[in-house]
């Protein structure tokens, strides 16, 4: 589960350091590629997650409970990003 977790942030959290400091604060752009990279690192947990079950069933089990786990804050995390959007007068992202 550790490395799920470890897996599922890496393009979210590397968009957000970048972001962060540019200096430039943070951009409707670079909220739309922080929040893309987070879609991504979902769908590359769930692909973890699938993988995890095919060499170990109790592995496999341990990993969906993350992936599950974590799918629970994507509305948050939506509805953070277009809170951010709206306030930069930008498009939501969904």
């Amino acid at each position: 589960m550790a490395a799920i977790m470890l897996l599922s942030g890496c393009q979210t959290s590397t968009y957000m350091s970048s972001a962060a400091t540019d200096g430039d604060g943070v951009t409707c752009s670079e909220i739309y590629q922080a929040f893309n990279a987070y879609d991504r690192d979902r769908q590359s947990a769930q692909a973890l997650a699938q993988l995890s079950a095919l060499v170990s069933p109790k592995a496999g089990s341990y990993a969906e409970m993350g992936v599950n786990s974590a799918s629970k804050y994507y509305e948050q995390i939506e509805a953070s990003a277009n809170i951010a959007l709206a306030i930069r007068g930008c498009q939501p992202v969904g």
